[in-house]
């Protein structure tokens, strides 16, 4: 086989319609099309009539982006809710240990029942056929085993704002993860998680408000998406550990969004039927230089750090059983890092509810001596128009890929670290 680089050359003459894909050999020929989808911008950026850096979408513009915003957005930004500055769109290259991973390992993954069948690591699907009736669960499970890094250590802060802007309700906390399976190198990967099944491990604890201070989460993740979460909660109050519930659909903090909603989707792939709607070029939230974002428009609800320019896939998500809240959802996944840009939740009635937008760092932005990028969310908005409320999310620190000991993602560690 040749080389990367030989077969990144060859992807972007394909990209170019420079050299003629006949003429590889077809292990070539498939190698070139996962790194042409890895690098979907070298061959040029989205263009669109109008939208172009440097102009501010507003209510007096807000027709120009009638092809690359859905209506049920572009509609708040011709009652002038929000305006945003354009920028350049920005190419986001997930790592080479990633994309060298899915090159050697994908040609052999199939869909399983809740899990897949010969996945190693890297993205599962690299090369979707349009027209393959299983292209959206497909997409949902690149998105589920995105490049994510191995391990990271956040600091969040969560607010419930109503129309006016006012923050009814903040809630700080510290927030920290560990994969422990599917790692780009699989020599990585923790034995012992690995042996018993567990994709990672999450653990976060609250700083404030003071009715919460103290209150520690320890959640496992299960490879099997048809296996449950699993949750431990410690109570300051009680100094008691106790086992959980998971449950995908409550509202942490008595906010607008559900556990699931989270960075676009936090649910069980099977509990959705997923169809895909095709790649577009959108217009969303474009990746910040900054550490925290910038909130604007009504009620202080949208990210408005200049947007950008993107291709995306559009997934269609539709509930198998009831749901509480819900009778369908659009995701849009970023095209090049698999990564949700933003998500519309319709209610029962059938009529838009929820609107989700999510904003990632520029590569360049590293104030904390990450050695590696990875995209991250930096904020996401929940807006629930029907309420009139909005959850804003933000984290302004974090640390990726530093030592992190297994013991630490334990229900003995609750304890310990408990006040």
């Amino acid at each position: 086989m040749q080389s990367l680089s030989q077969v990144f050359m060859l992807a972007i003459g394909i990209g170019l319609g420079v050299l003629p894909a006949q003429g590889f050999a077809a292990q070539d020929s498939y190698s070139a099309k996962i790194l042409a989808g890895f690098f979907p911008y070298r061959a040029g950026l989205p263009r669109v009539e109008g939208i172009t850096p440097g102009i501010t979408l507003d209510a007096s513009t807000a027709q120009l982006a009638k092809d690359v915003l859905p209506p049920e957005i572009l509609k708040y930004v011709e009652a002038g809710d929000f305006s945003v500055a354009i920028q350049e769109t920005t190419d986001t290259p997930v790592r080479q240990a990633f994309i060298d991973a899915t090159v050697q390992h994908a040609a052999g993954v199939t869909l399983g029942e809740g899990t897949l069948n010969n996945y190693v690591a890297g993205q599962p699907f690299p090369v979707v056929d349009a027209q393959d009736p299983q292209a959206g669960l497909k997409i949902a499970w690149n998105h589920r085993y995105r490049d994510q890094g191995e391990t990271a250590l956040m600091w969040a802060t969560n607010g419930l704002r109503n129309s006016s802007g006012v923050v009814e309700r903040e809630q700080r906390f510290l927030f920290s993860f560990k994969y422990g399976m599917h790692r780009p190198v699989s020599d990585e990967n923790i034995a012992q998680w690995e042996n018993q099944g567990v994709f990672s491990k999450q653990y976060t604890m609250m700083v404030a408000p003071s009715d919460s201070e103290g209150n520690q989460i320890l959640g496992i993740i299960y490879n099997d998406n048809r296996l449950p979460n699993e949750q431990w909660a410690y109570d300051p109050k009680t100094r008691r550990t106790r086992k959980v519930v998971y449950n995908p659909y409550v509202s942490p903090g008595r906010g607008v969004i559900l556990v699931e909603d989270r960075s676009g989707f936090l649910g069980y792939i099977h509990h959705y039927d997923w169809k895909y709607l095709g790649q577009k070029v959108v217009l969303t939230p474009g990746p910040i230089k900054a550490a925290e974002p910038t909130w604007g428009g009504r009620g202080n609800w949208y990210p408005t750090d200049p947007w950008e320019l993107r291709y995306a896939d559009v997934l269609e998500m539709t509930p198998k059983d009831s749901h509480p809240l819900y009778s369908r959802r659009l995701l849009y996944l970023d095209a090049q890092t698999s990564v949700p840009l933003f998500a519309l939740a319709y209610g029962h009635d059938g009529n838009h509810k929820r609107t989700f937008l999510i904003a990632y760092r520029h590569p360049d932005f590293n104030p904390w001596d990450n050695v590696e990028w990875f995209p991250q969310t930096a904020a996401q908005t929940s807006i629930d128009y029907q309420l009139e409320m909005a959850n804003t999310f933000q984290i302004s620190k974090i640390l990726h890929n530093r030592p992190m000991s297994d013991s630490q993602f334990s229900v003995m560690t609750l304890m310990l670290k408990g006040k």
